[in-house]
């Protein structure tokens, strides 16, 4: 199996782990000084398993259905669509019981089969405005 391939099937099994809320394999996953780039920018497997838990208690039902993959050398690239309900406390904001559908673009890079940073491409705007606690205009 290719590089690009064991790296795809990693981040297939990583979205797996995080629609069934099993994070105790983030450590196989994760280098110890992974860098998720997103806002705020996440550090390491605790952090990244405290983002996870947080979105896990704000949408029960949290899910990451990957419609796109692709890998060259040590990167991967990925286009899902998360979907939940906004079922309790986000960043201090009340629930609103809104569905959210919405995509985001994946981009990690691994070392040695593991993650070591990924950068995060989504639109805020969008799912704030379906959360029911953004600007309509």
């Amino acid at each position: 199996m290719s590089v690009e391939e064991k790296n795809k099937k990693a981040v297939y099994r990583l979205n797996e782990a995080v629609n069934k809320g099993n994070f105790s394999i983030f450590p196989d996953m994760f280098a110890p000084n992974y860098v998720y780039h997103t806002n705020p920018e996440i550090k390491g497997v605790e952090g990244f398993q405290s983002l996870q838990t947080m979105m896990r208690n704000a949408f029960p039902d949290y899910h990451e259905k990957i419609e796109y993959i692709f890998a060259e050398g040590d990167m991967v690239a990925q286009f899902y669509l998360l979907t939940g309900t906004f079922k309790g406390a986000l960043a201090g904001t009340s629930p609103t019981g809104k569905h959210l559908s919405f995509p985001v673009v994946v981009l990690s890079r691994f070392e040695n089969g593991k993650q070591v940073e990924a950068w995060n491409y989504s639109d805020s705007l969008t799912m704030t405005q379906q959360l029911g606690i953004g600007s309509q205009g």
